[in-house]
């Protein structure tokens, strides 16, 4: 039972840091390609919470350029404001059409704590070896 309670090593922390990063990231590309590919499938979704369907391959872009910073070196930080800017700006569009813990609202509020949990667990802050500085 203890063995479930062990803390990660040092060596092992950068590994799990990058496993939940890629997880948080291939969720968000995912959902960018489904504003890229299917934008029919959220059009209705799109209405209902306040903006018009044509603002999915902007919103797309967004998505697609937050990951890709945050998944580089010398970008992490700046990907991970743009992700949490982008999962805030998605749940306040939520809990202004009344909306304020819903799934959606949950989903954006994880991933932003995994967003960071792993970018802090990368070793991006303390400048580990191998790390960004």
């Amino acid at each position: 039972m203890h063995i479930l309670f062990r803390p990660l090593s040092v060596s092992a922390r950068p590994r799990a840091g990058w496993i939940c990063s890629i997880l948080v990231s291939a969720l968000l590309l995912a959902d960018a390609l489904v504003m890229l590919l299917a934008p029919d499938v959220l059009a209705g979704a799109q209405e209902h919470i306040g903006y018009p369907p044509g603002q999915l391959p902007y919103l797309a872009g967004i998505l697609i350029l937050g990951v890709g910073a945050f998944l580089t070196r010398r970008l992490g930080a700046m990907g991970c404001a743009v992700l949490t800017a982008f999962l805030g700006g998605a749940v306040a569009s939520h809990a202004r059409i009344g909306e304020a813990l819903s799934v959606p609202v949950l989903i954006c509020g994880l991933l932003g704590v995994l967003l960071w949990v792993g970018w802090l667990m990368r070793g991006a802050v303390t400048g580990a070896p191998g790390t960004a500085s």
